[in-house]
């Protein structure tokens, strides 16, 4: 015989309405025995596996558990779901990673509310977060606030450099894991945000953080594979004039060899470069990085390439006036 739901309606009988919900094709027969089903390991399974988010819901509306109901909130594919679970919820840190990252408007939304309920401080925007001195704050804001603007505005603030590695790391936002990333002490930490970040803009200014140096800085500014970090590797601090040199002859990325000339100090090898490099625009860089008048005056006189010679006598006239 087919149930209806005005059937399940009117059974009281635990066993038969677990039976039911597992067996039944019916959607809303389903729901309907979800939500008289009173055994919790029940609900949670029907809200964990049941093909149909009303069911789902239905489910975790009776739920109590904590922690499955932060596991759906998180997890569920269907936003109706999340939302049921996180108006169960009181977790602040659920709630934030709520807030901050899920698909829904709405879902973000309550989480939103209910946070501002719990701890206002995680509201705050960045303008505000410039009149707070206490440190444990900081951090608290840096690691939870909703806006990405308030946890840059406190990571800019934090000295405490585990934190800042912390952040560096797991932010989801790429602007503040780009400014926490400068302040990184831990070298296999900066390592790994340059091998694995996935915005460029973080890797390039992990390898630029003046506490990478020494053998580990050349080998990443020879050798890299992402070339946006082998180029910023050339400013640097730390990295040696003879590498800079090197990569600004050798690497076959012209990006790269352009930044290198940018940081080269050595005139007489910058106007090697400016009369022997096979890319115009890494020659006219280091044309602008020189300050010999007469070998500028010699470009301008007898290069076959109009735009050096133009960058030349460009150049020329800035330093003339300079004077």
């Amino acid at each position: 015989m087919t149930l209806s739901v005005k059937d399940v309606r009117k059974i009281t009988n635990q066993d038969e309405l677990i039976r039911i919900v597992k067996t039944s094709d019916d959607k809303y027969v389903r729901r309907a025995c979800a939500r008289n089903i009173l055994d919790e390991d029940t609900l949670i399974g029907i809200a964990l596996s049941d093909t149909s988010g009303g069911v789902r819901k239905a489910a975790v509306k009776r739920i109590t558990d904590k922690q499955a109901l932060e596991h759906i909130a998180l997890n569920d594919a269907v936003h109706a779901v999340r939302r049921a679970c996180v108006v169960k919820i009181e977790d602040e840190n659920v709630l934030v990673d709520v807030a901050r990252k899920d698909s829904n408007h709405w879902v973000r939304q309550l989480a939103w509310q209910k946070i501002e309920n719990l701890n206002p401080n995680l509201i705050i925007g960045e303008d505000d977060v410039d009149e707070i001195i206490d440190g444990e704050l900081l951090i608290v804001i840096a690691r939870h606030a909703l806006t990405w603007k308030a946890r840059l505005a406190a990571v800019e603030k934090i000295k405490d450099t585990d934190v800042l590695a912390e952040i560096a790391q797991d932010d989801e936002d790429y602007r503040v894991r780009r400014v926490a990333v400068k302040r990184v002490e831990d070298e296999d930490i900066m390592l790994k945000i340059i091998d694995d970040d996935e915005f460029k803009e973080v890797r390039r200014e992990a390898v630029k953080n003046s506490n990478l140096k020494g053998d580990v800085l050349s080998n990443i500014a020879k050798n890299h594979k992402d070339w946006n970090v082998r180029a910023a590797a050339m400013a640097n601090p730390n990295l040696d004039e003879d590498v800079k040199i090197e990569v600004a002859k050798s690497d076959k990325t012209w990006y790269v060899r352009n930044d290198a000339v940018s940081n080269i100090a050595d005139e007489d090898v910058l106007k090697d470069i400016a009369l022997n490099d096979l890319h115009s625009w890494i020659r006219v860089n280091a044309i602008w990085h020189i300050t010999d008048k007469m070998f500028l005056l010699d470009i301008i006189e007898s290069d076959d390439n109009s735009f050096v010679r133009k960058s030349a006598k460009e150049r020329l006239k800035k330093l003339i006036d300079e004077v």
